[in-house]
């Protein structure tokens, strides 16, 4: 039997026009790991008819049919507006001429969906998930790595496996490294970061009903949320604002440091932060840990980021 490594793995996205329905994949990114996979449940019949020599059940049936799982990928400069898109749900028309200006903002529906399609590594197989929405997504980066982006996704089905698609990356491939970061500002004060996760929820829940294993389109189940996470050497202004219910904007953007007009811009609105530790366990540098929690103000809906790059699409690959 053959044996296949995970190098080269790749992941493949294309908008759906209808909920479940497949379309070809146009955006590919190299995956870091991958766990997104169809689950059918079988469960044993719920009587206690048994085989009359071994007193063991007869008879089993599907109880669900899931697709579900999360996918990491490094983050770049051009090819993440697609996921900026269906994990916030607004992707305003793109502004300029090269460089382009594209502006993501939330919104209370989603889009309508993706397809995906993961390739095995050197298996030569791939499988084609349908009707995927972003549940949550998280772009997180530590000093000295490199911006990753954390997806999870609740799906209809998937197809078999079959051969894999050829995987069609960006020309321009420009990662946003933790050297790349500006300043956070928060109530006027500009600090400087060690480590930042910011994620967005969108409280998904799925539908089972009468008729089929497979989900109905998945809907909000509760509200969405966009938190972020922040570590620093300690300050007490930090603390302090915690104290007080501080609240505000809070951006951080970053910017490549060759190739100009290359930027993510991260603005959190009407944050406030939600914790704020900065207990002291030995004699090296005190840090501080913080969450900051976005809200809506019925104007600034809670979160916008602002991408310049090269791409004349606010989804393209």
């Amino acid at each position: 039997m053959a044996v296949y490594r995970g190098i080269n793995s790749s992941i493949g996205f294309g908008e759906e026009s209808t909920w479940g329905t497949a379309v070809s994949r146009t955006n590919w990114r190299p995956l870091a790991n991958v766990s997104l996979y169809r689950k059918v449940t079988q469960v044993p019949r719920p009587d206690l008819k048994s085989d009359a020599g071994s007193a063991m059940r007869r008879g089993h049936f599907v109880s669900e049919d899931a697709t579900d799982g999360s996918a990491s990928l490094v983050c770049n400069y051009g090819s993440m507006g697609l996921f900026f898109k269906h994990a916030m749900g607004t992707a305003a028309a793109p502004s300029g001429s090269d460089p382009y200006t594209h502006v993501y903002t939330l919104a209370a529906s989603q889009p309508t969906g993706l397809s995906v399609e993961v390739v095995r590594g050197t298996s030569t197989k791939s499988e084609v998930f349908e009707g995927c929405k972003i549940n949550s997504a998280t772009f997180s980066v530590s000093a000295g790595d490199a911006m990753m982006l954390d997806l999870d996704f609740i799906g209809q089905t998937a197809a078999a496996r079959g051969s894999a698609g050829t995987p069609s990356y960006a020309a321009e491939e420009l990662l946003v490294l933790h050297s790349h970061a500006g300043q956070l500002n928060f109530n006027s004060v500009n600090y400087d970061l060690s480590s930042m996760t910011l994620t967005i929820s969108n409280s998904l829940d799925r539908r089972q009903l009468l008729g089929s294993a497979e989900t109905k389109e998945p809907v909000r189940s509760d509200f969405m949320s966009v938190t972020l996470d922040v570590e620093l050497e300690a300050v007490d202004t930090l603390y302090a604002a915690q104290l007080a219910g501080t609240q505000g904007d809070v951006t951080i953007a970053f910017s490549h440091p060759t190739v100009s007009n290359r930027s993510i811009t991260f603005l959190i609105e009407n944050a406030y932060l939600a914790t704020c530790d900065d207990s002291i366990s030995d004699a090296g540098v005190v840090s501080l840990s913080g969450q900051f929690m976005a809200e809506s103000d019925g104007t600034n809906e809670g979160l916008k980021v602002t991408v310049v790059n090269g791409n004349s699409s606010n989804t393209g690959n």
